[in-house]
């Protein structure tokens, strides 16, 4: 590669040496590569990150969101089982577990309604 001189001169004009320097920068990404990227390299210190594909990211996210989505479900039903159970305790046939089940089967049952309530577009 033959080197140029890149400072304006009498011949050079503004536009020669914008096209010398888009030359340089050409020649350094290298060779005509037709619009391509670069191939990955597998360097083992290069840290991009986890490279996972879907399914695996798919198991992921589900890791992570089924147990907050369950904690938002359960955790106002224990509450107030709890504090039922302080106060007033539970009566003949009816038990801690049992009240929790009931609170956890409204909800979901709330919920439920309110999605279809969504779905035929009443908002209410």
């Amino acid at each position: 590669m033959s080197s140029r001189s890149l400072s304006p001169t009498p011949g050079n004009t503004p536009d020669a040496v914008a096209e010398a320097q888009f030359r340089a920068r050409m020649a350094r990404v290298g060779p005509d590569r037709g619009g391509r990227r670069a191939p990955r390299s597998s360097a083992p210190g290069r840290g991009r990150g986890v490279r996972l594909g879907w399914k695996s990211w798919l198991v992921v996210v589900g890791l992570i969101v089924l147990p907050v989505v369950a904690g938002v479900v359960a955790w106002p039903p224990v509450q107030d089982c709890r504090q039922q159970d302080r106060t007033t305790r539970f009566y003949a046939g009816d038990s801690f577990d049992r009240c929790i089940r009931r609170g956890i089967a409204a909800r979901i049952d709330t919920a439920d309604q309110r999605i279809k309530s969504l779905m035929r577009g009443s908002g209410h």
